[in-house]
């Protein structure tokens, strides 16, 4: 009996034209009162916490989104993706999804973007597996926190894994699609690897590669 082939998606700057949890950010902030919006604004120009200490800086950035209700955030990340992502989608990379659909690949995206708005992504496309950052809430509240570890690097795989038994797909002829150097670990799960091109370098890529231009056209 054959093993499944899967093929893995990361989602922002390969499937989403841009970082989605900065633009929903941006978008949570839209939403605050006047004087929240100027806090959000202060705590930006303030935040000194690197980038690179991802986790850390994005929790600082919403500490202004403190306290908001489970079902209010639900109703703004459902708002977020048919106004925002589902029209910043590049047409190549859907395309490809939909190839491997019809091929009947069990399609996986893994993404350090948030569960909260990508479920809605996952319901449309009929995505069999989300992996993704989850957002924090107690007693049906934001508490400003990720829960748990963000899904990025090495994390990516380890998520993964605690998903899906990968032992019982057939990696060797299963996909992976990103942008980024920072999927190396996805990327050395499967024996195709596919890098989105956008404008980056891609000088870290081999012959092992092959790669799939987005021309800026949406789907």
């Amino acid at each position: 009996m054959h093993k499944p082939i899967l093929a893995i998606f990361d989602f922002c700057d390969t499937i989403f034209d841009g970082q989605s949890a900065t633009f929903f950010l941006d978008f949570l902030e839209s939403k605050l009162s006047i004087v929240k919006k100027i806090r959000a604004k202060i705590i930006k120009k303030t935040n000194k916490i690197p980038s690179s200490d991802s986790k850390r800086y994005k929790e600082n950035l919403m500490r202004v989104f403190y306290g908001i209700k489970k079902e209010e955030m639900d109703k703004y990340a459902a708002e977020f993706y048919s106004s925002i992502v589902a029209n910043r989608l590049h047409k190549n990379a859907i395309e490809a999804l939909l190839a491997h659909q019809k091929s009947g690949h069990i399609i996986v995206v893994v993404s350090g973007g948030f569960e909260v708005y990508l479920r809605h992504f996952a319901k449309s496309y009929g995505i069999d597996y989300l992996v993704s950052t989850k957002l924090e809430f107690k007693n049906g509240a934001f508490t400003s926190k990720i829960a748990g570890d963000e899904c990025l690097g090495d994390k990516k795989v380890e998520l993964l894994g605690s998903e899906l038994n990968l032992k019982e797909f057939d990696l060797k002829n299963s996909f992976c699609y990103s942008d980024s150097y920072s999927d190396m670990p996805l990327f050395s799960l499967v024996g195709n690897k596919i890098v989105v091109k956008n404008a980056q370098s891609t000088d870290w890529i081999d012959d092992g590669f092959k790669v799939l231009k987005v021309d800026g056209s949406y789907a």
